[in-house]
C-alpha cells in the first residue's frame, strides 16, 4: 500500500472503495492493460462479517487470475449448509455434490488484503488510507478527485464503496431498498467442539433468522437477522439482549454456548436488499454492494462482487454507450432473478405468518412503493 502523495496524476479509472468489489475491478483493468487507482479509506481491510464462499467461487477467482493465491492463504474448508428452515428439523446440503468440490468459510481481512495485494503487483496504485475531500468533473469530461495530499484525475470512474454508493449519489444516483433487515453481529472465540462441525447454520425464528459459520482460527461469527424498525431490534445492541434472542433458537443457541464469548456488544450493520436506480452514468459505473446489495440468505454477496468486477472491467475497456447499456442489463437481470429466489426462500418457512417480520415477506412486492433516495418504506405491519 502506498499513501496520497503531493502534486496530481492521471489515470485511466479511479476506483473508490479497496473491498472485493473494487480490487477485483482494479485486477482485471489491469490485466486489459488499464491504469487503476484504488482510493481506500482504511489502511488496512477493516474486520467484518465471516463468509462463507461456495464452492462455484473457484470461477471467477481463476478468472481474476488469483486462484493459486488464494489456495495458499489456506482458508478453512466448509462442507456444506445446515438450516431449520420451514419446519423444527435441520436439513443438510453437501458441497460434495458441486462439481468444485467444498467451498471455504474465509478469513476476510486475509481475503481482502489478497486482492489488493494482487492488484498492486499488477501496478496498480492504492492509496490507503485516503481521505477524499471533493469530487469534481474535469473541463474535458471524465473526474477529479482531491484527497488530503493529492489529486487525481481520470475519464472513467468506479463506485466500489459497498452500499453506501457514496460516489453515484454524488453523481446523482439513488438508492432503492425494499426492506429493512440489519444484522447484529458478535464473534466468538474457542472453547468446546462445534456440534454444527464445519456448517453453516441457518436458523429462522419468529423476529427473523440466524446465520452461524465457522471462521479460522476456531472462532465463530453469529449473527440475528431481522428488521430494523421492530421491537426486538433494540434489546439487539446490548450482548444480553444478543443472548435472549438465541434463546429462541435452539441450535443456534447449543452452538453459541460452545463458544468462548468476551464483553463486545453487538455490532448492528445494514444487511437489507437495496440497489441503486443506475448503475450507470456519464463517465462511470457502479460495482458490487454499491450496485445490488443481495440478502445474507443469498450468499451471493461475495461472488457477485467479482462477477460483476469481472463484468465492468469488460464493460470500462470495450467503452461506449452500447458496453455500458450491455453492463446495465446483466446487473438488472441478476436483480430480477435474485428477487425470485428470494420470494421462494422466504415463502418456503410458514410458521409465524402474522409475525410482522414474516408477513412482509410474504407479500407481493411492487418496487414503486419502496425506498427511493432519502424517503423510507412504510412499514407493513
Amino acid at each position: 500500500m502506498t499513501k496520497p502523495h503531493a502534486g496530481a496524476a492521471a489515470f485511466d479509472v479511479i476506483i473508490v472503495g479497496g473491498g472485493p468489489a473494487g480490487a477485483a475491478t482494479a485486477i482485471a483493468l489491469a490485466r486489459r492493460g488499464l491504469r487503476a487507482v484504488i482510493i481506500e479509506r482504511h489502511a488496512a481491510p477493516p474486520p467484518r462479517v465471516g463468509e462463507t464462499l461456495p464452492p462455484a467461487a473457484r470461477n471467477p477467482l481463476e478468472r481474476l487470475g488469483v486462484w493459486e493465491r488464494f489456495v495458499a492463504d489456506g482458508h478453512e474448508p466448509a462442507v456444506g449448509n445446515r438450516s431449520a428452515w420451514g419446519a423444527d428439523r435441520i436439513d443438510e446440503v453437501h458441497f460434495i455434490r458441486s462439481a468444485y468440490g467444498e467451498g471455504w468459510h474465509i478469513d476476510r481481512q486475509r481475503f481482502e488484503a489478497m486482492l489488493l495485494d494482487a492488484a498492486h503487483d499488477l501496478g496498480v496504485t492504492v492509496l490507503a488510507p485516503a481521505r477524499l475531500d471533493a469530487w469534481r468533473g474535469s473541463e474535458g469530461g471524465g473526474h477529479i478527485a482531491v484527497l488530503e495530499n493529492a489529486t487525481l484525475s481520470a475519464p472513467f470512474a468506479v463506485d466500489a464503496s459497498g452500499r453506501a454508493s457514496f460516489l453515484a449519489r454524488i453523481l446523482g444516483a439513488e438508492r432503492v431498498a425494499i426492506d429493512q433487515l440489519v444484522a447484529a453481529t458478535l464473534f466468538l472465540g474457542p472453547r468446546a467442539p462445534d456440534p454444527q462441525q464445519r456448517f453453516t447454520l441457518i436458523e429462522a425464528v419468529e423476529d427473523g433468522w440466524w446465520y452461524t459459520a465457522p471462521l479460522p482460527g476456531e472462532r465463530l461469527v453469529a449473527a440475528f437477522m431481522t428488521d430494523g424498525d421492530l421491537d426486538i431490534c433494540a434489546s439487539l445492541r446490548e450482548r444480553d439482549g444478543w443472548l435472549s434472542a438465541a434463546r429462541h433458537a435452539p441450535a443456534t443457541r447449543e452452538r453459541i454456548a460452545a463458544y468462548a464469548m468476551d464483553d463486545a456488544a453487538p455490532r448492528i450493520a445494514a444487511a437489507n436488499t437495496s440497489r441503486l436506480n443506475s448503475v450507470v452514468g456519464p463517465g462511470w459505473l457502479a460495482v458490487g454492494d454499491a450496485a445490488v446489495s443481495f440478502d445474507p440468505l443469498s450468499s451471493q454477496g461475495i461472488v457477485t462482487a467479482l462477477e460483476s468486477a469481472l463484468e465492468a472491467a469488460d464493460a470500462i475497456a470495450d467503452g461506449g454507450e452500447a458496453a455500458m447499456s450491455r453492463y446495465a442489463a446483466v446487473a438488472a437481470q441478476r436483480y430480477r432473478d435474485y428477487l425470485v429466489e428470494r420470494a421462494r426462500y422466504y415463502g418456503a418457512e410458514h410458521r409465524w405468518p402474522d409475525a410482522p417480520f414474516w408477513r412482509r415477506r410474504h407479500l407481493p412486492r411492487d418496487e414503486s412503493s419502496v425506498t427511493s433516495g432519502s424517503r423510507r418504506e412504510s412499514p407493513t405491519s
